[in-house]
């Protein structure tokens, strides 16, 4: 018998999930467990039991890769992106259901991934099982199935992996299921004895506009979604989505900071898009380019309290000289060397501590995790572990750069930007679809990194390849939208190339043309509204300024922005009493307005390039003898 106080529903994807707690809690639904089937399977198969997640998986990996015989994939299994590419490649296999073990005799290739398998399933924990291991034990247990997880819902699913398909026919046996598949495609391999709930698709406005680049996109949907917000929709009503966020993720990170929208990105952001994560990339950079003064510099401004750095005084980085970029060990031991006492802020010397910290950074990926463990503390430091785990040392700045986390925002109350794989299961009242042109939406299918289609097909690797789900997600889209669907597309490209349209935009009619420099009909920011209003802008105390010094600096009478200064400025005459050079007597008698600038405020001209080339004296004898040679 059923308990009635036990009910589960199965959704995809986080916002799904977080949006079905927030109107069960609103509802004071008590009892309901929210969760994907992959947790419902490991809840049933034990309470030890879990899934593999992927931080694990790259863990085990990349201990057992190194000392696992990996036949004729031996010779890459050392070069970045091997961890993450024998990842996936294992996802693919086990929820596709295929035994890798039973057919490793089939090709080598095959015999290779099979003994990795069996290497990272011996590493893991005991408690996490691959699919079909969580599926025998779920089976063995179907008998507690009424007491563990009760009635089953699927609700906004239109598809789930191979693997667990048999599981969810064995339930239906014992307990109540639900695939509540609403306008949704319902699968074929449904068992009989699943109750299916659908309902009409609902029928959305759809115009088509067309924007000159992916940039211009982004800007009319931060347009877009301003005037919703002004008309009174609700934040949680609108949603921005794309097959690829990848190509827009940039863009909208700077859109959303200028527009002061809370603009909550479900797939997450870069974690080097956070201070945490800039740090990490600072040390990432020294790590694996070698320590100069410039990085050192960059390292100091975000990780000054540091084990290796707390000690210096404040102000310390002046002691390090301006011209030179400090790009080798002889360069650093020489500074060393004439540091004095009277050298440093608090007149003590802290050369032994700046000699400590540069030796711990010099020494390379090779001493990466100690390196990081020193610098990095709290959230960077965990980033930095993440990182280490997903690809070599010697990469580790590239790694940096795929990471991602939270953006802190709730979704429940955000407008937000996401997959569209994410919207199709938990659809909005509001949707604009971006990146509709060929070959973006749908994708192409590729084969996989490590098992190519002539070894086992795609079609049976991936069954639910991107270009199919691409598909089914924009007619999902369209089905379970009930106010409004704006689908765009770019007319370009980055580089100034012609972009064709998609093909799901066939049955849609024209689109409307949006010009790039058109004024808007509801401007996101302040920026755009006075962009696009130059007699508000010239009525800001900022643009009068601006034009006046533009003005003044083409009259030949001495004007306030000519650097007028009062009789007997205490600066000007400090600078005035010091022991002139001969650059500074140029200065000052051929550009009196950039010796205030030099001496006075010391202010100094960007070096063209990161690392200027100095030479000391014997170097720069050398080059003269050799140039008059």
């Amino acid at each position: 018998m059923v308990n009635a106080s036990r009910y589960t529903l199965v959704v995809h994807g986080r916002l799904a999930m977080r949006e079905a707690r927030f109107c069960a809690a609103r509802d004071s639904r008590h009892g309901v467990q929210i969760m994907s089937f992959e947790q419902a399977a490991a809840r049933l198969a034990g309470g030890f039991a879990r899934p593999i997640d992927d931080e694990s998986l790259r863990e085990a990996i990349q201990a057992v890769l190194p000392v696992t015989p990996m036949g004729e994939l031996e010779s890459i299994k050392g070069l970045p992106g091997m961890v993450g590419a024998a990842g996936d490649t294992l996802h693919k296999a086990w929820r596709a259901g295929i035994d890798l073990a039973a057919r490793a005799l089939d090709h080598p290739r095959l015999d290779a991934i099979a003994r990795l398998e069996a290497a990272v399933l011996a590493e893991l924990p005991e408690g996490m099982m691959r699919p079909v291991d969580i599926v025998a034990a779920a089976t063995a247990r179907i008998a507690h199935a009424p007491a563990v997880i009760g009635a089953v819902e699927f609700d906004g699913l239109t598809e789930i992996s191979p693997c667990w398909r048999p599981l969810v026919g064995l339930l239906a046996q014992h307990i109540p299921v639900t695939w509540t598949a609403g306008p949704r495609l319902v699968p074929d391999w449904l068992d009989a004895a699943v109750i299916v709930a659908s309902a009409p698709a609902e029928d959305p406005v759809v115009p088509a506009v067309s924007a000159a680049t992916s940039y211009h996109e982004a800007i009319e949907a931060m347009r877009w979604a301003r005037s919703l917000l002004a008309s009174g929709v609700d934040a949680s009503d609108i949603a921005i989505a794309t097959a690829s966020p990848a190509d827009y993720d940039d863009h909208f990170l700077a859109l959303r900071a200028d527009a002061n929208i809370d603009l909550h990105f479900v797939h997450g952001v870069h974690t080097v898009t956070t201070r945490n994560g800039q740090a990490a990339a600072a040390l990432a950079d020294i790590v694996v380019r070698g320590i100069t003064q410039t990085r050192l510099r960059r390292l100091a401004a975000l990780c000054q309290d540091s084990a290796p750095l707390s000690s210096l005084p404040d102000g310390w980085l002046r002691v390090l000289p301006s011209n030179a970029p400090l790009s080798t060990s002889g360069a650093w031991n020489r500074l060393f060397a004439r540091l004095t006492p009277g050298d440093w802020p608090d007149g003590l010397d802290h050369t032994p501590a700046l000699r400590d910290a540069v030796s711990i950074l010099a020494q390379g990926s090779d001493a990466a995790p100690a390196v990081g463990e020193a610098f990095l503390k709290g959230r960077a430091l965990t980033i930095w572990r993440k990182a280490l785990l997903a690809g070599p040392a010697a990469s580790i700045d590239v790694t940096l750069g795929s990471l991602k986390q939270d953006d802190g925002l709730d979704a429940c109350v955000s407008v937000a930007w996401m997959p569209a794989s994410a919207l199709a299961a938990s659809p909005r009242l509001h949707v604009r679809l971006l990146g509709l042109n060929s070959s973006r939406w749908p994708r192409g299918i590729s084969e996989d990194r490590l098992i190519p289609d002539h070894v086992i097909p795609t079609a049976e690797l991936d069954p639910l390849s991107v270009t199919l789900a691409d598909r089914r997600d924009f007619r999902t889209i369209l089905a379970t939208t009930s106010g409004e669907v704006v689908l765009s597309r770019a007319r370009r490209d980055r580089d100034g190339r012609l972009l064709g349209r998609s093909p799901l935009l066939a049955d849609h009619g024209d689109e409307a043309y949006l010009r790039r420099n058109a004024v808007p009909g509801h401007a996101f920011s302040e920026t755009d509204r006075l962009m696009a209003r130059p007699q508000e802008f010239d009525a800001e105390l900022q643009a009068a300024g601006a034009k006046a010094c533009w003005r003044d600096w083409r009259l030949e009478e001495v004007t306030p922005h000519d650097g007028m200064v009062r009789t007997d400025h205490p600066l000007i005459s400090a600078i005035l009493e010091r022991t002139q050079s001969a650059s500074s007597l140029k200065a000052l008698l051929r550009n009196p307005l950039g010796f205030v600038w030099r001496y006075a405020f010391g202010w100094k001209a960007p070096q063209s390039s990161a690392e200027p080339l100095v030479l000391d004296p014997l170097q720069t004898g050398d080059l003269v003898h050799m140039v008059l040679d």
